[in-house]
């Protein structure tokens, strides 16, 4: 499979950029859990937002599935399509616990207003007592949501293709559930307890099943609906209906924003609740992480040619699982030598945010200078070997 969409691979390297420099920045700031999360200022809710960026790789995720399972298909190559993601979905799951118990970013537990750290941020911290595993089982990431949401998107492609549905039926099926679910995804507000109940009851396989549909900081329950408008923008793309992405998605993503912004001024501001402010911020988000991957991909996917021009943005995207991996351990490394010259700067938000500046510096140089060995060992690079064996080729890396 040697069929790209340059415009994405561009859009998930920036992503990984902004990720890194967010991640970096705003989880060294050391007093951040001294903020008022019960009722942030405007300036923290709108950081609160450009750092949480997992909703764009929901739908980016599913429009590649999406069309990669109607490429193999042209090609008569699905046969083991559905075994490939489950083996996918095995892989990310195995990734998610790796990154919320071990190499994930230090973080604040939003909902109770504590430091919630990872085994490597309590190590390189010197705060092992902070260190609680049990409790981070219970936390969600963008990784599950996407797992999940691979696995059911192959299964409802399947389901297509053997019923044989015409595709402006498909159209009309995606966009509709698309809709209804992240309308109805205020259901989480009310079911949320019920999960803590279950949690503070130490019901652990209810409470772990649960984890992946309810629990921060994307929720399945909210985030499928991210997945299925992915697969129904996989399906436009494919088929080369770009006056449906005009005339439909353009105005439903501008019709989510508007939505959202609404519901957001009707109530207290606050960060990753499962209240209504969060539900509200999910259809904007939605609505701006379309917004731009559309028009993006409509503006900039003719001049692909130069797009790849933008080699060191596009090296992120080919490695960007790695980077993901590892982005929290480099910076730890980094902090503990930066503390030593410049000790107290991480109490300042202003030299948090140069210090997420170096850190996609010395990212870039990584990047650039692994290129020169076709990644070579990174995660992606095991991937290709491991797919290539299964039966799917992979464009990702040439190997």
């Amino acid at each position: 499979m040697k069929d790209r969409i340059v415009t994405f691979d561009i859009i998930r390297g920036i992503a990984m950029i902004f990720i890194i420099f967010f991640h970096s920045s705003i989880y060294n700031y050391d007093k951040i859990h001294l903020i008022d999360f019960s009722n942030p200022p405007l300036f923290i809710v709108l950081i609160s937002f450009m750092a949480l960026w997992g909703g764009i790789f929901i739908i980016y995720s599913s429009i590649l599935n999406t069309f990669v399972f109607l490429k193999r298909d042209e090609k008569n190559e699905n046969s083991n399509f559905l075994k490939l993601s489950f083996f996918t979905f095995l892989f990310y799951i195995l990734i998610h616990f790796s990154l919320n118990l071990i190499f994930g970013r230090w973080n604040v537990d939003f909902v109770n207003n504590t430091p919630s750290l990872t085994f490597v941020g309590a190590i390189l911290r010197d705060r092992i007592s902070q260190f609680h595993p049990y409790e981070k089982l219970f936390d969600g990431s963008s990784i599950s949501t996407i797992a999940f949401n691979i696995l059911f998107i192959t299964f409802l492609q399947s389901f297509f293709k053997k019923m044989k549905l015409k595709r402006n039926l498909i159209y009309t099926f995606l966009f509709l559930t698309s809709f209804l679910t992240i309308f109805l995804s205020f259901t989480r507000v009310s079911l949320y307890s019920y999960f803590s109940i279950l949690k503070e009851q130490n019901n652990f396989l209810p409470s772990l099943l649960l984890t992946f549909f309810l629990s921060n900081p994307y929720p399945l329950i909210t985030y499928f609906s991210y997945g299925l408008f992915g697969m129904l923008i996989g399906y436009l793309i494919f088929d080369g209906r770009k006056d449906l992405l005009k005339k439909l998605i353009l105005p439903s993503s501008i019709l989510l924003i508007l939505y959202g912004i609404f519901g957001l001024t009707k109530f207290p501001k606050t960060i990753s609740k499962p209240d209504y402010f969060w539900y509200f911020k999910t259809n904007f988000e939605l609505g701006i992480f379309i917004l731009s991957i559309v028009s993006l991909y409509l503006i900039l996917e003719k001049r692909k040619n130069s797009l790849k021009r933008f080699s060191f943005v596009y090296n992120f995207s080919r490695v960007s699982l790695t980077i993901y991996f590892l982005e929290v351990l480099l910076s730890e490394l980094f902090r503990k030598f930066y503390l030593k010259v410049n000790e107290g700067w991480n109490m300042d938000m202003n030299s948090t945010f140069l210090f997420g500046f170096f850190n996609v510096i010395i990212w870039v140089i990584i990047v650039n200078v692994w290129s020169k060995f076709n990644f070579k060992y990174s995660f992606e690079y095991f991937w290709v070997k491991i797919f290539k064996i299964l039966g799917k080729d992979s464009s990702k890396l040439n190997i």
